[in-house]
């Protein structure tokens, strides 16, 4: 029922993460639902008064203008209530459209160790499902709220005028309805919040195992897995059937309510009738009036539980919004001669400090044992990992001092953590490319053996599939190499992937090696790619509890090809 227009709108316009409903002229339909409900309470005035005309006249005797006016009132009406629907989807859409824009932009920015915590399927929740809610609350809320609270007020104006008992029989019950729904409102909201997380394990099971179709079939865990899937189910269906009792509970608390409206106006007026302090024509004016009232009034039923699961959804948007993303500095170029400096550096958990300098045109090769944190460290270096302490320096200055834009420009990182997307060749090799250059691009595909027609027969319509698929290991590491290199970064990353065993990557690596003007940094230990790199940096794990030092940058000179 009617919560109050100024509680639910202020309500709505304090989630400061959210973008504001009312901003980039959406305040605009906001102005129009208000005009529609004061132009539709003007309406209802005149037909009340025409009905009255009618109540006290003969009917004979209304001429054609009075009849015109009652049928252009009755049209404005319906007119009214397209608008509201109308105009109330505009700006819903329009405010779901930045929402989602903003939801979409703030997970880009999160850093690796964020992204996780959501998963796949809270994302998916988040864009879908929470995205709903709000967009039901301004359509089937918010904007008959306004509205009809418009309408309410002038009939509570108009009862007034009549007798002020008339008043206080509608606004009583009202009141009850209020003190009601957010007795229950409470339950509502934690149950909801129950069902919001029941149908987001779901989902996030789904999503993985329809990714991983193959390991449950060679295991043979079709069984387990559908077992899982029924009871994740089941308790789906058993929040929701708990929630659906609370909204029933509701929805006749509600019902009852405006029924006690319309007995309470009507037995308020029959005893003023009887005290002569009301007549006849106006007891059938305000009993016609009441019934329209009551079919008005209907449709704020279900208010208060479209701004309970609005007010989830809210909270769990603003709780991801909330998750600091990556700062992003000012900087957009560097004008000094390449250089990255770590200083210090830790991440707790991955790796002890680290301190490394590396120079345009080094070669590095990464060592450690397994579990040293070498791809941490790469991911470190890519911006992709937060770490705890020290800083990172690229040509002297902090690294986050720089444009994560310009940095992503300057670093590449070939991973199996950076998958191949789905799509043609050539939209996953010039995904993020700074420029397009035929003659660099041509020397790119025949440097990383790209231009074979027996491998890639349509060339660079050549169809991959998600995480390259379909592709074998060592092509698939050829197209991320090559896609790193068309974005001409200053250093390139290169983690350790079982397609550096491979002697034809090697040779790739090799012959970057040879032309390549920026820095490299290797994270595998094969003989040949050994031989290219110039220094060691031997990283030692968080559990060692040591402090590595430029000490255990090793000069490899001497193993190096003259």
């Amino acid at each position: 029922m009617n919560a109050g227009i100024i509680s639910l709108v202020v309500y709505s316009e304090l989630n400061i993460m959210l973008p504001r409903i009312l901003a980039e002229r959406r305040w605009q339909q906001l102005l129009l639902l208000a005009g529609t409900g004061i132009l539709q309470s003007l309406c209802l005035i005149a037909l009340i008064d025409w009905a009255r005309d009618i109540a006290m006249g003969d009917v004979a005797l209304i001429n054609s203008g009075q009849w015109l006016v009652g049928f252009l009132a009755i049209m404005l009406l319906a007119a009214g209530r397209y608008i509201e629907r109308f105009y109330a989807e505009i700006m819903a859409q329009r405010y779901i459209y930045s929402l989602r824009q903003t939801v979409f932009d703030h997970a880009q920015q999160l850093s690796t160790e964020d992204l996780d915590l959501p998963g796949k399927g809270g994302t998916l929740l988040r864009l879908t499902g929470d995205m709903t809610a709000i967009r039901n609350w301004i359509v089937q809320g918010m904007a008959p709220l306004i509205v009809l609270g418009l309408w309410l007020l002038v009939s509570l104006i108009a009862l007034l005028q009549l007798h002020y008992l008339l008043a206080v029989s509608l606004l009583v019950p009202l009141l009850m309805g209020v003190v009601g729904n957010y007795l229950m409102g409470r339950r509502l909201f934690v149950q909801s919040e129950k069902l919001r997380r029941h149908r987001g394990v779901m989902i996030r099971n789904v999503t993985e195992k329809l990714r991983h179709l193959k390991l449950i079939r060679v295991f043979n865990q079709r069984g387990k897995e559908s077992r899982l899937f029924a009871r994740q189910s089941g308790l789906l269906v058993q929040s929701q059937i708990r929630r659906a009792r609370i909204s029933a509970i509701m929805r006749a608390m509600n019902e009852a309510v405006l029924l006690l409206v319309m007995l309470s106006l009507i037995s308020t007026g029959l005893y003023l009738q009887q005290q002569n302090a009301l007549s006849g024509e106006l007891m059938a004016v305000l009993m016609t009036a009441g019934i329209y009232l009551l079919g008005q009034l209907r449709r704020l039923t279900r208010l208060y539980e479209y701004w309970t699961l609005q007010k989830v959804a809210s909270k769990k948007l603003n709780q991801f919004l909330s998750r600091g993303g990556q700062p992003d500095g000012s900087r957009r170029r560097n004008n000094r001669i390449f250089s990255l400096e770590l200083k210090r550096v830790r991440c707790i958990g991955r790796f002890s400090s680290q301190s490394y300098l590396i120079e345009s045109h080094s070669r590095v090769l990464l060592g450690g044992s397994p579990g040293s944190g070498k791809s941490t460290l790469l991911s470190v270096i890519a911006g992709l990992t937060t770490f705890e302490q020290g800083k990172i320096l690229l040509s002297g200055r902090n690294i986050n001092r720089y444009r994560n834009s310009f940095l992503s420009q300057q670093i590449a990182l070939v991973s199996a953590d950076l998958p191949l997307l789905r799509g043609s060749l050539k939209k996953n090799l010039f995904y993020g490319a700074r420029k397009i250059d035929k003659e660099y691009n041509d020397f790119v595909m025949e440097l990383c053996r790209l231009t074979s027609k027996e491998e890639l027969p349509l060339g660079l319509r050549t169809r991959i599939a998600e995480d390259g698929a379909n592709l074998s290991a060592g092509l698939k590491y050829r197209v991320m190499l090559a896609r790193a290199l068309l974005r001409q970064p200053a250093l390139i990353l290169l983690d350790d992937d079982v397609a550096l065993q491979s002697p034809l990557i090697q040779d790739v690596i090799v012959d970057l090696s040879g032309f390549f003007g920026g820095a490299m940094i290797i994270n595998n230990e094969a003989e040949r790619l050994t031989q290219i790199c110039n220094k060691r940096w031997e990283l030692r794990s968080e559990k060692s509890r040591r402090t590595a030092k430029n000490s255990n940058v090793i000069d490899m000179g001497r193993y190096a090809k003259d």
